[in-house]
């Protein structure tokens, strides 16, 4: 055998040893990414065109609204925030918010119940800015998964602002594991530092609220410094605790975590002057500042991460022109 010619052989293993190398690397990431599509199989994402969430929510009591001592609360912990979309006649969401409750337990989270008001007849609850919170942030989302297509289905729900369940099918084995497994993921952002919101009464009886996001850090996960530039988002909210409701034609007497009204604002530190809305009964209103975050999303790749890949390609590149020389 010439020297060449066993040249040529040693060329041609390295070349099967390299292509048998991208291909198993392929492989791996083709499976890796299957695997991750399989994790999220249980939910729809909540936004569209957007990454973003839910950094979490601060609340105030204002009792029944007719008097408002000043008040300041500063939070760094936020705690999980559910968010979920009901009527007074869903006798399926009466359903899902028991799944809802069991997969919850004793974990402790903050939740808003917005109640169907457009072209709604039998539900006393909610407002047009309500539907304007719903529909302006998880409307899009709602339209594409939901059959037949539909901007607010009740029942659904949202964790983190990013993951959405709608409807009364389960995706798993039922709804419990399903929510459960929405709300052990987490949120897909996060943030260190305080946040401020607070209170007080104006001399014409209006609710003078202020909020300081200035504190709010986010962690970027990526070591190689591509770190988005994440906005944040103030939004008001009038929540009651509950509501007296018989009327209902669901078998519920009783509505909690009634969302009244939502105030949409774009600064990071700043204040407002608002009306109180009328409380249903009771003397449990709270304020809330709701806090989102997001930032713009980039285009799809089709083809899964090329950081190894790339590298086995140019040496199989290389062990190619090796051979022809």
């Amino acid at each position: 055998m010439t020297r060449k010619h066993s040249i040529s052989l040693r060329a041609a293993s390295r070349m099967r040893i390299t292509s048998a190398l991208v291909v198993t690397l392929l492989l791996s990431s083709f499976s890796t990414t299957v695997s991750s599509s399989e994790g999220s199989s249980l939910w729809d994402e909540a936004r569209l065109g957007v990454n973003g969430g839910t950094v979490g929510a601060i609340a105030i009591s204002l009792g029944n609204g007719s008097i408002i001592t000043e008040a300041t609360v500063i939070e760094d912990n936020f705690v999980p925030v559910i968010e979920v979309y009901t009527a007074t006649w869903c006798t399926s969401c009466v359903h899902t918010e028991n799944a809802l409750d069991e997969a919850v337990g004793d974990t402790e989270v903050f939740r808003i119940h917005y109640h169907r008001h457009k072209y709604e007849a039998l539900d006393p609850f909610g407002s047009n800015s309500t539907e304007h919170r719903w529909e302006s942030t998880y409307g899009d989302a709602s339209y594409a998964a939901s059959e037949p297509s539909n901007t607010r289905v009740a029942p659904s729900k949202i964790f983190f602002g990013e993951r959405l369940h709608w409807g009364m099918r389960a995706s798993s084995s039922n709804l419990v594991n399903d929510y459960a497994t929405s709300l052990a993921t987490g949120s897909s952002a996060h943030f260190t530092g305080p946040a401020s919101f607070s209170t007080s009464q104006t001399d014409q009886g209006n609710l003078q609220v202020s909020w300081n996001l200035s504190g709010l850090g986010f962690q970027c996960m990526d070591g190689g410094g591509s770190c988005p530039t994440i906005t944040l988002s103030p939004w008001v909210l009038f929540i009651e605790d509950s509501a007296y409701f018989p009327e209902g034609t669901n078998g519920l007497d009783y509505y909690h975590h009634v969302l009244h009204e939502a105030y949409e604002f774009d600064t990071l530190t700043g204040a407002a002057t608002l009306d109180i809305p009328a409380v249903w009964d009771g003397d449990d209103l709270s304020v809330v500042l709701l806090i989102d975050w997001s930032y713009p999303e980039e285009p799809d790749s089709p083809l899964p991460a090329t950081g190894p890949i790339a590298a086995l390609m140019c040496m199989l590149a290389a062990a190619s022109a090796r051979r022809q020389r």
